[in-house]
């Protein structure tokens, strides 16, 4: 509840509501849950709970939120503590150009009305609406008040059910197994008790030795409001503040109950306090359920991978931001024109390759430490040797001299598809072909039906070089390693 000292209470003890006039594109990232302060030059000494939202344009006062705190802090300070839980910086301080303190309403609990209260209805209860030019104030017992409170309740009973997540118990595993194997293999190719499995490995050791992006896994089940299991999801955790959800699965009385759209809910809150900024998930494009309750949930299709885990259907790729992203994009690095040659990593002394991958992964995404690449070159070196490895990852490099210039990192994925990372020093096209086609053949040695590549899509040179090598674009993620950097998914058939 937002209270400040001699703030006086509304009549009968009970706080103020707040009545705030807000743009569309506002109050719809408020109620989808990526606007978690909004934003205030001034506000009213009265105390308030509780705030509905006029949204311009002439909808009407369509939805509310509780008020769970009111911050008022000089302009930096105030950016330091929401930053992209508001907005995105160069909005914050746009906004806040002319002044020298500004107020940030914590949200908690949003809702939309099913229908807006607008004039229309109004006219009926001889109520005369009138659009806010910043706030009012309403007081208990004022007419308008009490039909925003009452609105409120009817909203209320429609609501989802609540729910909770908590780590999976050991008896609880077979459980989950068994649920993961009825309902993924049916979708894709070479799943079988293996893959439940190495989620819960990975969940058990809390970081996850085999993935590019991947730094942990938590099995979590779902419970009802009495406290009972009624399904299970799973949270891969990446670098750069995004998580992957799924598959999340519920018992089959459970389903169709609205148990669906509160576990994503659920989701979404206990990553944001994780400080994740964005989620995303894979389904494939025949689940035509499972894409309404997505879509519904407020997922929006970044892109479309044909035939991708699976060589019967499409996948497609979900994605939302849990924060306001930001506007600034990482720079492209500047690269030398370098001719080389293919050659086998181990025909690099270690120390010197480490180094080399270390400032081309650097430079293509975002810093990285030594004992990741050695991780890296390890599972792509020693391992290759190793057919039943989980995830046999694989390494081609291009070197100049005693320097690696680029390198393509391979990664076998489920159903055929091979997950490749282009890293590299050099601008040299020719060279880069040569790269590519090292990567092709090393992905028909690995038995892959495709080859994609997930890259910077700021980084134009290298999107156009794969396109005029036959990958074609799939899709743009939206920032889902480093805030501000989209990137493209290109993928080519071998």
């Amino acid at each position: 509840m937002a209270q400040r000292k001699g703030q006086p209470e509304g009549r009968r003890g009970k706080a103020a509501a707040l009545l705030l006039s807000i743009r569309p594109q506002h109050a719809y990232r408020i109620f989808e849950g990526s606007k978690h302060f909004e934003l205030r030059k001034f506000l009213p000494t009265a105390r308030f709970e509780r705030v509905f939202l006029y949204e311009t344009g002439g909808a009407g006062i369509v939805g509310w939120f509780d008020a769970s705190e009111v911050i008022r802090r000089p302009i930096n300070e105030l950016w330091k503590r929401v930053g992209t839980a508001a907005t995105t910086r160069d909005a914050f301080f746009s906004y806040f150009a002319h002044s020298s303190q500004g107020f940030a309403i914590e949200v908690r609990e949003p809702h939309r009305f099913r229908h807006p209260v607008n004039a229309t209805r109004l006219n009926g209860n001889r109520l005369k609406l009138l659009p806010p030019q910043s706030f009012s104030v309403l007081e208990p017992g004022q007419p308008l008040y009490m039909l925003l409170e009452a609105e409120r309740r009817v909203t209320l009973r429609g609501d989802l059910p609540r729910i909770e997540l908590r780590r999976i118990k050991r008896p609880q595993r077979k459980a989950y197994e068994k649920l993961v194997l009825r309902h993924i293999s049916r979708h894709y190719q070479g799943i079988d008790e293996t893959f439940a499995r190495a989620n819960l490995k990975i969940h058990d050791l809390g970081f996850d030795p085999a993935g590019f992006f991947t730094k942990k896994k938590e099995v979590l089940a779902v419970y009802d409001p009495m406290s009972k299991c009624i399904g299970f999801t799973t949270l891969t955790y990446k670098s750069g503040g995004c998580v992957k959800t799924g598959p999340t699965l519920l018992l089959d009385r459970y389903r169709g109950r609205g148990y669906g759209q509160a576990t994503r809910r659920a989701i979404e809150e206990r990553v944001r306090e994780a400080g994740a900024r964005k989620i995303y998930c894979t389904c494939p494009e025949s689940a035509v359920d499972t894409v309404r309750y997505l879509l519904a949930s407020g997922m929006r299709v970044e892109a479309h991978l044909e035939c991708h885990y699976a060589a019967t259907h499409d996948e497609l790729v979900f994605g939302k931001l849990v924060v306001s992203d930001e506007n600034s994009v990482p720079p492209v690095a500047t690269l030398k024109l370098l001719k080389g040659e293919i050659v086998d990593p181990v025909a690099f002394q270690r120390q010197g390759l480490v180094g080399d991958i270390k400032v081309m992964f650097g430079k293509t995404w975002s810093p990285v430490s030594s004992r990741f690449v050695e991780a890296l070159l390890s599972q792509a070196i020693e391992q290759r040797a190793t057919r039943h490895h989980e995830k046999p990852k694989r390494l081609v490099c291009l070197r100049t001299g005693r320097s690696c210039v680029g390198a393509i990192v391979l990664l076998p994925k489920r159903g055929g598809a091979v997950k490749g990372l282009l890293l590299r020093a050099t601008s040299h096209e020719a060279s880069l072909r040569k790269l590519l086609q090292a990567a092709l053949a090393e992905v028909i040695r690995l038995n892959g039906r495709k080859l994609y590549f997930l890259h910077p899509a700021a980084d134009a040179s290298a999107v156009v070089f794969m396109k005029s090598n036959g990958f074609r674009a799939e899709g743009l993620l939206r920032a889902p390693y480093v805030p501000g950097q989209d990137v493209v998914v290109m993928s080519r058939f071998v």
